[in-house]
Formats: C-alpha cells, sequence, structure tokens
C-alpha cells in the first residue's frame, strides 16, 4: 500500500513539473520578437526599428502596429480594413511609395539639417557684419548673391548649391548674439574663476534714437599679457546721474559675482555724473573701494581744449568749420568743390564734415585743409597763438613727474628707492628683486610680461606696479 501511495505522489510532482514547464514555455513564446519579411510589402507595410524589436509600418496611412501584428493575417487584416481601394495594386506600386517617402525624408533632413563647415561660415559672415557696421540684411541681399556667383564660375553648379546656406536678417541678428554671449561669458569667468585684478573705462553716451547707454571696457591681465575687452553696454531707462550708472555696473558685475576689491582703478570722462565729489560715479565707486585710482579720459581733456580756445584760435577754428560744413552739406558745392581739386592735381578732392559728437573730428578736419591749403601753415607757425594754444594744454594736461615711474620702466636701473613713495615691505620686496637670473629675463622679454611673470614671488611690488601701470593705460 506504501508503496502504492509513493507512486502516487511521484506521478503528482510530475504532472506539477509538466505544468511548470508548459507555463515557462509559453512565457517564452509570449517573448518571441517577430521579425520583418520583405513578402509584408505586398500588403503596404514596411517596419521601423525600436529599442528591442521591429515595428511594422504601414507606407500608406503611416499607422504603426505592435510587433505582435508582424504577421502576414493581421497585416492583412489591417490592409483589406483600411485601404480596400488599394487591394488590386501590386507590390511595385508599394516600392514606388516607399521610395517616395525616403526622398522626401532625406529632402527634409538637408533642408533643416546645417554642416559644421556652414555653420562657421555663417559665424564668419556675421562677425564681418558686426565689425564694419553694416545692416543684417546684407548677408542676404548681397553678400550670399556675390558667393554664389563668384563660386558658379569658377567651381560649378554643384559647388555653388553647397554654399546656399540661410544668411536671413534673423539668422545674422542670433549668430551675433551668440558671439556677444561667448565673449561675455569668457570674460567674466577669467575675472571670476582666477579673482583677477581689473580696471574699468566707463562712459555714459545718447545714441541717435535717444536712448541713453553707459559702456565699459575691461582691462585685465590674461596669461601672459594684458588685455583691453570690451565688458557690456547697459541701457539707463530714466536718469543718467552718477548713481543710475553705479547702480547699472554694480548689477552687472554681481550677477557675476564680481566685486569692487578686483577692481584697482576707473576711467571717464569729466562730467558731473562721473566725476561728481558728493554723487559721482567714482565717488560712490570709491565707497565700495577706497584703493580705486580715478583717472580723467585724455580725449576727453583734448574735447575740453577745443572747446576753451582762445579767441584768436577760436575765430580761426570756427570759420574753418563753417567753411568745410557749407561745402559739404550742399550737393553742387561739393560738387564744384571736387572739380576744382581734381584740375588743381590736389592730393584730396573732398573736405571732412565736422560733427560735435566725434571729439577728434576738428583735428581731422584741420588737417585736411592744412593738406589743401598750404597758407595755414604760416598760421599755425605765429609763435603768439601757439603760446596762447601751450597755456590751455598745459591746463588740463599738467606735467607728471614721471621719475617715480622710473622703476617699473627698468627696475634694475637704480637701487636708489627714496622717490618711489615704498611702504617698508614693498621697499624690502623691490630690493630683493635685484637677481642676476631676472635681469637676464628682464632683457629677454618685455616689460609686461616681466611684471606678470614675478607677481606671484614679488607679490606687494607687483600689485603697486599693475596699479600705476593700469591707469596710464586707461589714460
Amino acid at each position: 500500500m506504501d508503496k502504492f501511495l509513493k507512486r502516487k505522489h511521484d506521478s503528482g510532482t510530475d504532472n506539477a513539473s509538466t505544468n511548470t514547464s508548459n507555463v515557462n514555455d509559453e512565457n517564452k513564446i509570449k517573448k518571441v520578437n517577430r521579425q520583418y519579411c520583405n513578402d509584408y510589402l505586398n500588403f503596404g507595410f514596411t517596419y521601423v526599428d525600436e529599442i528591442d524589436c521591429q515595428i511594422p509600418l504601414c507606407v500608406v496611412c503611416g499607422e504603426k502596429l505592435s510587433n505582435s501584428a508582424m504577421a502576414p493575417a493581421k497585416l492583412k487584416r489591417h490592409f483589406s480594413s483600411k485601404h480596400a481601394n488599394l487591394q488590386s495594386k501590386e507590390k511595385h506600386y508599394f516600392e514606388r511609395l516607399l521610395n517616395n517617402q525616403m526622398n522626401q525624408r532625406k529632402h527634409f533632413k538637408k533642408i533643416v539639417t546645417i554642416s559644421d563647415k556652414a555653420q562657421i561660415v555663417s559665424y564668419k559672415v556675421a562677425e564681418k557684419i558686426a565689425k564694419q557696421l553694416k545692416p543684417h540684411i546684407i548677408a542676404e541681399s548681397l553678400i550670399l548673391p556675390a558667393c554664389s556667383e563668384i563660386v558658379q564660375i569658377m567651381f560649378g553648379d554643384d559647388a555653388k548649391k553647397e554654399i546656399m546656406n540661410p544668411h536671413s536678417d534673423d539668422t545674422i541678428k542670433n549668430r551675433i548674439i551668440h558671439m556677444s554671449d561667448d565673449i561675455e561669458k569668457t570674460v567674466t569667468n577669467k575675472l571670476t574663476t582666477n579673482k583677477l585684478y581689473f580696471a574699468l573705462q566707463i562712459d555714459e553716451s545718447t545714441d541717435i534714437s535717444g536712448i541713453a547707454h553707459v559702456l565699459g571696457f575691461v582691462h585685465f591681465i590674461d596669461e601672459n599679457k594684458i588685455v583691453n575687452q570690451f565688458l557690456c553696454c547697459k541701457q539707463l531707462t530714466e536718469r543718467t546721474t552718477g548713481q543710475n550708472v553705479f547702480d547699472s555696473i554694480s548689477s552687472y558685475l554681481d550677477k557675476f559675482n564680481i566685486t569692487w576689491d578686483q577692481c584697482v582703478g576707473i576711467c571717464t570722462d569729466g562730467a558731473p555724473s562721473m566725476f561728481g565729489s558728493i554723487k559721482g560715479f567714482t565717488t560712490l565707486v570709491k565707497k565700495k573701494n577706497p584703493n580705486i585710482i580715478s583717472t580723467h579720459c585724455f580725449l576727453h581733456r583734448e574735447s575740453l581744449i577745443s572747446k576753451t580756445l582762445p579767441i584768436t584760435l577760436k575765430s580761426i577754428l570756427d570759420k574753418i568749420v563753417s567753411m568745410v560744413n557749407y561745402i559739404k552739406s550742399r550737393p553742387l558745392q561739393s560738387r564744384l568743390f571736387k572739380k576744382l581739386c581734381e584740375s588743381m592735381e590736389a592730393q584730396h578732392v573732398c573736405l571732412l564734415l565736422h560733427c560735435e559728437v566725434r571729439w577728434l573730428s576738428r583735428g581731422k578736419v584741420l588737417n585736411r585743409i592744412l593738406e589743401l591749403k598750404n597758407e595755414l601753415l604760416m598760421f599755425f607757425q605765429n609763435e603768439e597763438h601757439l603760446a596762447l594754444l601751450e597755456e590751455k594744454i598745459t591746463k588740463y594736461f599738467p606735467e607728471l613727474n614721471i621719475e617715480k615711474y622710473n622703476w617699473i620702466r627698468n627696475p634694475f636701473s637704480t637701487i636708489n628707492t627714496s622717490s618711489y613713495e615704498f611702504t617698508l615691505e614693498e621697499e624690502e620686496e623691490f630690493i630683493t628683486l635685484t637677481d642676476r637670473t631676472l635681469k637676464i629675463k628682464f632683457s629677454e622679454i618685455t616689460v609686461e610680461e616681466f611684471w606678470i611673470s614675478v607677481q606671484t614671488e614679488f607679490k606687494k611690488i607687483s600689485e603697486k606696479q599693475f596699479q600705476y601701470y593700469y591707469n596710464l593705460i586707461l589714460m
């Protein structure tokens, strides 16, 4: 009896194992991925590759089915139920339909895809347009047609098709914005990451549309050279006081985590909003960093000299300006003057128009008058007028004590430091600077590169040198 029961138990175990194996076989069957067959195109189906299987795709309606539908009966059911009017079509019809769709995809991809070389060309064109201050539409209206004709004549029609890339005004605008953002990111990253000392040139001006802007240029050390780089142009929406300019520049620096402690010098014009003793821009900046040195722009000083000339000089300048403006503002007079210069074989055939906004245009006007009218040379050789001019120049350009900067130009020329305004630590560093190897190095490189190379070892004296050097550059 026991033997019989044992046999029955074994039989149940066998049945259970058989059932388990059947379930596993069914799971294996469910997980099988069906593969596409070329004969399925008779039913209007191709396929697309997914992550781990092939999916049937109807070339007529574009509908995708599951991988389990990759069977003739299921594909035929879809075809007969939704495209019964095409049941008489042969395989060639669906092949042609599939080829047309593939060609359309390739053509569309070619239109919307721009090669790396085309991208570089687009940015180069945008850079040229921005530097020449030309309207953005010139790329599409002039540059691209001209390049197309040149390439077609020189290399043929196939080469012409390669350069037919989009250069619309919006594209050029976006390219310029991208380059500007990249420059801004590069400059600010260098100032922020390395905590570099820098000097600023700040000016507030109004454009032709009456909008006020504040522009900033920055000087800093990049590796082994001093770089002068455009920093920002911020619009002043309301007033143009020193407080508004200060808030605008401060908010820009705070945006990139740049502190005023890194600034060693500021150069601006002499406007009250910039140099005011109470609410001027430089005064507000010095509240943040009292060690900043402020300087007055040399170009603005020359402008002030031209506005405060003695009566004897100013009357001549006014007459010359009015004469030039009279000729340049009238087309007929300009043509007649040009004809006269050509007949006399003059060096130039036209005058330069004076403009109040451009401070140095008066000098260019006078140079042109001097080249066309030799009689003015005798006037400037008159000692009386030169003396009056010297008086005004001395007022705006007082003599500088350049002897205290001799140690910057050549730190090995002398060891007498009494006239250099050194602190005790700076004087000790300067004395230890007189090393033979450093002297040889000084003779092999420029002054800028030498001071940059020793700033780590002689920190105090290098900082003092760069404070002087930055502000001399700004002036």
